[in-house]
């Protein structure tokens, strides 16, 4: 008998206390002052031109844009090292080696003022004065038949951001240098609004020289 009433009570207090745990107002409190983490940045769908074009302004994903008034998508990016500096290449055609010659494209190219190996970032709005051996944004066009590319140097402005620049010789292409990533947005003036040209987007490519 003794035995059966103290399992009873042991069995009561069980169930008071799962009772007490499931209350909404026995539910622990946050601590108070505690902060929230930050929601993530999210880039947006779709870049807008800008005479000033900023970091936050650039989409995720690769680079594309609209070039003397033509849809233009990245097939080539890649950094050159050169005297003047470091340049990044932006092409409408794919090489058939990394570090082979495109032939025949779209292209834009951006020198810029970033020391080899460093992360930082680069900014030129329109009516920012900048020595052109500081930096400097034009692009090409083919113009068909016998005529061959047309060079653009219009006023420009630029965003970019170097996340990740290594330094290693790649074993199988001694003209590799290293890899970079990054993101950029070149806007470029145009005779019209039709016309804007500008690319935007992020990069993932080798730093070479000839």
């Amino acid at each position: 008998m003794f035995r059966k009433t103290l399992l009873t009570s042991l069995l009561l207090v069980l169930v008071l206390a799962a009772w007490v745990i499931v209350m909404p107002g026995c539910q622990p409190k946050a601590q108070e002052g505690a902060v929230a983490p930050p929601a993530p940045v999210e880039a947006p769908a779709e870049f807008e031109w800008s005479e000033a074009p900023t970091l936050a302004s650039i989409p995720d994903g690769p680079i594309t844009g609209m070039i003397n008034g033509e849809k233009f998508e990245a097939k080539t990016v890649r950094i050159e090292k050169t005297d003047d500096g470091p340049e990044l290449e932006i092409s409408s055609v794919a090489v058939e080696t990394p570090t082979g010659l495109a032939m025949d494209d779209t292209g834009i190219e951006l020198r810029f003022s970033i020391a080899e190996g460093t992360t930082a970032e680069f900014m030129k709005a329109f009516d920012d004065e900048l020595d052109v051996e500081a930096g400097h944004a034009w692009y090409w066009y083919e113009q068909g038949g016998d005529k061959g590319p047309m060079s653009v140097n219009p006023t420009w402005g630029c965003a970019l951001q170097i996340t990740e620049w290594s330094l290693q010789a790649d074993e199988d292409n001694e003209k590799i240098l290293g890899h970079v990533k990054g993101k950029v947005a070149i806007c470029f003036d145009e005779v019209s609004d039709e016309q804007k040209g500008w690319v935007a987007g992020t990069f993932d490519c080798i730093y070479y020289e000839w």
